[in-house]
């Protein structure tokens, strides 16, 4: 049956708004196909539905603008089959709930209109949509309100310049990149030119990120991200508009249905129907060819954007899930969607990951959004530091295990034929732990297969050192306590612990209690080192695959 006007647990109605946008797709694709009027129908059936709500909920803008971006969908591809009387509705629908609330001078309300997250990205993109498809209704209105999306779209560019690294990760990646190539490519239909957009630096880039944060087993799934891959029909966009066959392939390869099937959410495809639909009309069939060519394409890089959020990232192939890949997060800890997870890294090899990231915690917990030093945010094990594959330093000397504020940078990277290193320097998210100096360096060596992780740290006072990486594989240390056997399917990798300390295993919990709001991680361990009592210590961890 239709959609009906439900509020979720956010007062939205951002749920039925994406289900529109994959029914319209979906029915509007079949019909433009088959011809067959019982698609346009059922489709028609819909947009009356949402044209009977009494608004589309602009105090949740997203889920306005998503509705509008449906609407205009169904209008387009429909556009033959409507009746007059039938296409003034939808018009008359689209500007009073979704384009005259979007023109509103109230910022406030409308804090989409200057924000640097994903909501710039979709709010402009569905309402500059709708302002192409009915701009007839009001051409000066829609002329003013394109005007605002040129001009302020690129505001949130920042998340992403120059290198496409998308500060708030691979998920918030696929919602805000599919909503700019939305109303680019819109854009270059509608007047034959999208204003420079895609010339700024970043743009071109972007569309290799999710190829590059995907490991050959999952996602490098730091802050507020899923493991799954990411799965966009715009990757099809980007490999024919810029030659670059290897995003074509990631994005038709059999990945989706496979991908590491031990985590039942990557095949829980959200819209595939919708998906397919719009990879059709993007699809290059020689770019996912067996003959496809992305030799070019650097097995190591380095990622910055001009929000402050910079990774490293190595691996043996492409399109391999038996490929080792490793990479790491350094950064700005102050970012939307953001973790205290300065140093922190996944490891995959053998078609395992070994090293975990847990990804999002409960988005109902008090004040989870509220990331500032002191935060409630910081009270969720898997937002701190503890929570990551990263160092703790002196706990109990202050409230969040990282500082909230804390920047770092790679002072080194280099690609060489056994794979790339990088250093790290992590000082400045321990400051308020009384560390004086702390570099990670971080190398996959060995022709690609093997990863050390070496940490340098020098305290002000003597200190407290917890060394963690998480992993759902079973540990057993051996007696040097300097050597641990991780197994998980019957494969095995070593971990062996050159310098100070030994190997222990500890649960995937707070050191100082459970929170009240904190997830179970019963399928997680901990490999640690723990260190008492220095000023100075050196930790390296190597991790080689066995079988």
């Amino acid at each position: 049956p239709p959609m009906e006007y439900v509020l979720d647990e956010e007062d939205s109605i951002l749920p039925i708004s994406r289900e529109v946008i994959n029914r319209i797709v979906i029915l509007g694709f079949s019909y433009r196909i088959t011809g067959e009027e019982k698609y346009a129908e059922r489709a028609v059936e819909e947009l009356l539905k949402v044209c009977s709500y009494d608004d589309w909920c602009p105090t949740h803008f997203l889920a306005t603008a998503e509705m509008a971006l449906a609407v205009s969908i169904g209008y387009d591809w429909l556009f033959d089959y409507l009746s007059d009387d039938m296409k003034a509705l939808l018009s008359e629908k689209t500007w009073e709930y979704a384009i005259t609330p979007a023109l509103s001078k109230n910022y406030l309300k409308n804090w989409f209109t200057w924000s640097k997250n994903n909501w710039n990205s979709i709010c402009y993109s569905g309402i500059g949509i709708a302002c192409m498809t009915f701009y007839e209704e009001n051409p000066d209105k829609a002329a003013e309100f394109l005007s605002m999306c040129y001009k302020n779209m690129p505001i949130a560019f920042s998340s992403f310049t120059p290198d496409g690294v998308y500060a708030e990760g691979p998920g918030y990646c696929q919602s805000g990149m599919n909503a700019i190539v939305y109303f680019v490519a819109s854009s270059d239909n509608f007047f034959g030119t999208d204003f420079g957009m895609s010339e700024i630096d970043g743009f071109r880039q972007l569309g290799f990120f999710p190829v590059y944060i995907t490991g050959s087993t999952a996602m490098f799934n730091f802050g507020d991200n899923k493991d799954r891959m990411c799965y966009s029909p715009v990757l099809h966009w980007y490999a024919s508009e810029y030659d670059a066959p290897l995003l074509s392939a990631y994005q038709s390869g059999d990945f989706p249905g496979t991908f590491n099937p031990d985590r039942s959410e990557n095949v829980e495809r959200n819209g595939e129907g919708k998906e397919n639909a719009l990879s059709l009309l993007w699809y290059n069939r020689e770019n996912s060819s067996d003959s496809a060519d992305f030799s070019d394409v650097p097995l190591a890089v380095q990622l910055d954007s001009d929000m402050g959020q910079t990774l490293t990232v190595m691996r043996s192939a492409y399109q391999d899930k038996n490929a080792t890949y490793a990479a790491i997060k350094g950064g700005y800890n102050y970012i939307n969607h953001g973790d205290l997870d300065i140093g922190t890294f996944v490891f995959d090899a053998l078609g395992e990951r070994w090293a975990e990231e847990l990804g999002p915690g409960n988005y109902d917990a008090d004040g989870y959004f509220l990331g500032l030093p002191a935060g409630g945010r910081w009270k969720n094990y898997c937002k701190r530091a503890e929570g990551q594959n990263t160092l703790v330093i002196n706990p109990d000397l202050a409230l969040e295990d990282q500082y909230a504020l804390a920047r770092a940078s790679f002072t080194s990277f280099e690609e060489n034929e056994n794979g790339g290193k990088c250093a790290l320097d992590m000082t400045d998210a321990y400051a308020m732990n009384m560390a004086k100096s702390v570099e990670r360096e971080f190398e996959l060596f060995d022709n690609r297969s093997s990863l050390k992780i070496t940490d340098n740290i020098s305290c002000r006072i003597h200190s407290e050192i917890y060394w963690f990486m998480h992993t759902k594989a079973e540990i057993e240390i051996e007696e040097d306590g300097k050597t641990a056997i991780l197994t998980k399917n019957g494969k095995q990798i070593k971990a062996t612990l050159s310098g100070d300390g030994e190997f222990s295993v500890m649960k995937a919990e707070k050191l100082g209690g459970k929170y009240e709001f904190d997830e179970i991680y019963d399928d997680i361990r901990k490999l640690t080192v723990h260190l008492e009592n220095v000023t100075e210590a050196v930790i390296e961890v190597t991790l080689t695959p066995v079988k």
